[in-house]
């Protein structure tokens, strides 16, 4: 029951930490990565130390400066966290990513009442029910990162798809709470007042996971592979040169996560979850542009920088932009 509570509580934070779009149902090979559209913002130098990059925003005497991030990290990578301190310096907030409202009560709650949904019917197994080219992509996947198939014997697919990412995770050192959890340490040792631009609701999402049928669990499975895949060739790049502010390359190797945009696709109740962080992200760095003073925010690279993203939509309010050098 453990290791179920740690899938469902995996989900939950899923929801809420990775920016993901909205992917195809099929629960066959997935199509290549589509390239993405970036806004395009006009680049000024806005600092001095290799580190990660940050845009200036300003509009009159305030001052919003965003630090963009990717993920999943390494745990033990080294980037500079000096210049992240200076940039707090002096700040009045700290502006985080959505976040999602549940807590241990919810999940216990939800485990008690549907943890047994989270396996196969007694006598069946998840790889007789998958298509061909999935099962065979699949076993490749749990291989490839040195999982134990044994773990997936007689998970339901979605089930199945949200404990490879995991396994990914853990095998590679990879996570996510850098450099949100550095940034928050820092923020608090400064008493800065800190909040994710809007909160919502995530244990009726995780429910109704429950309720898709098996091809699209298999469908989204399927994308779980595709991140795997990706992520294992392109991830340590990514933040390599997040580390040291190389945006090309981030851009270049940057992904979003198809299996949590697969969620999104089959879940109504989270359909517009894109369109409202963006929006809200949009909506709280204004508001801070019209208070007096600076503000740090966090946004992810995805959101921040492609076209119709947080800073296009800034910049058409006529907020003047200081952005890195490419």
């Amino acid at each position: 029951m453990r290791g179920a509570a740690l899938l469902i509580l995996g989900l939950a934070l899923a929801l809420m930490m990775l920016p993901a779009r909205a992917q195809p149902q099929a629960a066959e090979s997935p199509p290549a990565k589509a390239p993405e559209e970036w806004a395009e913002i006009e680049t000024v130098t806005v600092r001095a130390e290799p580190g990660p990059a940050v845009w200036r925003l300003t509009r009159g005497t305030s001052e919003v400066w965003i630090l963009g991030t990717v993920g999943p990290l390494s745990r033990e990578m080294d980037w500079n966290r000096a210049t992240v301190a200076d940039m707090l310096d002096g700040a009045r907030a700290l502006l985080l990513s959505p976040r999602a409202d549940f807590n241990l009560v919810d999940i216990a709650w939800f485990l008690l009442r549907h943890g047994s949904e989270l396996s196969l019917p007694r006598g069946q197994q998840l790889e007789d029910g998958l298509p061909p080219d999935l099962a065979l992509r699949f076993k490749a996947a749990i291989a490839v990162i040195g999982a134990d198939a044994e773990d997936y014997r007689t998970d339901i697919p979605i089930r199945a798809a949200v404990r490879l990412g995991q396994d990914f995770q853990k095998k590679a050192d990879l996570g996510y709470r850098e450099p949100r959890a550095t940034v928050e340490s820092l923020a608090s040792r400064k008493r800065i007042s800190t909040a994710p631009v809007y909160r919502f609701e995530v244990m009726d999402a995780v429910r109704d996971l429950l309720k898709l049928t098996p091809d699209q669990q298999r469908a989204c499975l399927s994308q779980a592979v595709e991140d795997v895949t990706w992520a294992r060739a392109h991830a340590l790049r990514a933040a390599r040169a997040w580390a040291v502010g190389d945006i090309r390359t981030v851009k270049d190797h940057y992904s979003e996560s198809r299996l949590f945009g697969c969620v999104i696709a089959q879940v109504e109740r989270i359909g517009d979850i894109n369109a409202r962080a963006t929006a809200e992200t949009v909506a709280a760095i204004d508001a801070a542009l019209n208070q007096p003073g600076k503000t740090v925010a966090l946004v992810a690279m995805g959101p921040l920088l492609r076209r119709d993203g947080v800073l296009a939509r800034l910049k058409a309010r006529g907020v003047t932009i200081e952005a890195p050098v490419e």
